[in-house]
């Protein structure tokens, strides 16, 4: 009942998450980036725990092929799961298991990945794949907001080419810079959420443009203005 999309630019640094889907509130549910160890996602019949479970055996030094072994000894039910995992130098692994509504399946790219259930078909997949490629190499200037326009763009060609076979709801996208050392809550640069629109995707979209213009125009850190205004 969603499509993600994990994205990883080893040589800007940058990783994202980006999420749509016929469910209420899919980013409270469904992706989680750790700037200091990398992005995931699980999804279809959704167990939450798997994020921060597959977030600590990528701090643990696992490879995202040795998570999703790792999911059936984690989940008793994993076959209902669709789960992925990325590194901040973009390897990357999925797994989605026989019990996941169809139609479902997953595209592995170097620094992408992108899977989906309850879809109308691959094409969903391709779209997305497709446009992001298409877009070029803009996250290689390290702007978190080239990536972010990038990413929206790419799962609105997914929507267009059908999507989630139920519809639309809502959306969600991470966008941050890796960082060294683990903190909780994450340090997140772009952390943007689309509960319940008829439109989620195109809200995303405009709310990445209302964040970057607000970020242009916020003062430099540390000024008198800033203090006094707090976050």
């Amino acid at each position: 009942m969603t499509f993600t999309l994990l994205v990883a630019d080893p040589g800007s640094g940058l990783l994202g998450a980006a999420v749509a889907s016929r469910s209420l509130a899919v980013g409270n549910a469904v992706i989680a980036v750790d700037p200091a160890v990398g992005a995931v996602a699980s999804q279809a019949w959704t167990n939450r725990e798997l994020r921060a479970r597959m977030l600590d055996a990528l701090a643990e030094g696992r490879s995202p092929s040795e998570v999703m072994t790792l999911v059936p000894q984690w989940d008793d039910d994993a076959e209902r799961r669709q789960v992925a995992a990325m590194l901040p130098t973009g390897e990357s692994d999925t797994r989605t298991g026989n019990g996941t509504s169809a139609w479902a399946g997953a595209l592995v790219r170097p620094g992408l990945v992108v899977l989906g259930n309850l879809l109308t078909g691959p094409e969903v997949l391709r779209a997305v794949a497709e446009s992001y490629g298409a877009a070029g190499s803009d996250a290689d200037a390290g702007s978190v907001g080239l990536l972010a326009r990038r990413m929206v763009a790419a799962m609105l060609a997914g929507e267009h080419a059908g999507g989630d076979r139920r519809g639309r709801q809502s959306a969600a996208m991470i966008v941050t810079r890796a960082r060294s050392g683990r903190r909780f809550p994450p340090e997140l640069d772009l952390d943007l959420r689309v509960d319940d629109d008829e439109q989620p995707l195109q809200r995303l979209a405009s709310l990445v443009e209302t964040q970057l213009r607000d970020e242009r125009s916020r003062p430099p850190a540390g000024s008198a203005f800033e203090r006094a205004d707090g976050a």
